[in-house]
């Protein structure tokens, strides 16, 4: 009996072990605005990417999950297809407004210099910078994805998600998580989306 016991005991550890080694994705923290007790309207998704192809799926990737939760969102890749770089933040924000989006999310890399600011002794800060407005979050971020190679190492990148009330432009929602690349960084965005869903989900957002 023992003898069954203890076999038991190491097929379920060599599962559990297995199982977390395959984890594609570390939540490393969830920040909220407690005073936002509203689930998502109608949203924006934003990605900001070295490479297009990277920004398209993850943004059509991540309004399709909305889509099935309930949730009318789009992609800016179609929304708002003259996004680019140096947006006219003003115009940009105007042009959110008069689509009738009520948030929007933002989701890039964060550099490894931005990640010892994010993470000092071990917990979640959310810098100053993230709270002034979805559109100069948008628009510096570009500096943080431009020097290829400084936002991730050769298996982990992390990723900020945050999402912004258009009414009010504040910050309601801020995740940070490690990517694990295993074969590909699309290949990896997937399973990311899927912890994200989960994330908004606890959060009470959907």
């Amino acid at each position: 009996m023992n003898l069954f016991l203890r076999k038991g005991f190491l097929i379920g550890l060599m599962v559990m072990l297995i199982t977390s080694s395959c984890a594609s994705t570390k939540t490393l923290n969830v920040w909220q605005d407690e005073e936002h007790r509203q689930k998502l309207g109608k949203t924006l998704v934003i990605a900001i990417a070295e490479l297009d192809f990277m920004r398209n799926h993850f943004e059509n990737v991540l309004a399709l999950s909305l889509g099935e939760r309930g949730i009318d969102a789009m992609a800016s890749n179609k929304a708002v297809p003259e996004l680019g770089a140096k947006p006219d933040r003003t115009a940009l924000s105007a042009k959110v407004r008069e689509m009738g989006f009520d948030n929007v999310v933002v989701a890039r890399v964060v550099t490894k210099d931005e990640y010892s600011r994010l993470i000092p002794g071990g917990v979640y800060f959310v810098p100053t910078s993230y709270y002034a407005g979805w559109d100069t979050f948008y628009a510096d971020s570009f500096s943080m994805v431009s020097v290829p190679g400084s936002s991730y190492d050769a298996e982990f990148f992390t990723m900020v998600t945050n999402i912004y009330d258009v009414r009010s432009e504040k910050l309601i929602w801020s995740y940070l998580a490690k990517v694990k690349v295993e074969t590909s960084r699309q290949g990896a965005i997937n399973p990311f989306i899927e912890t994200i869903m989960k994330q908004l989900e606890s959060s009470k957002l959907l």
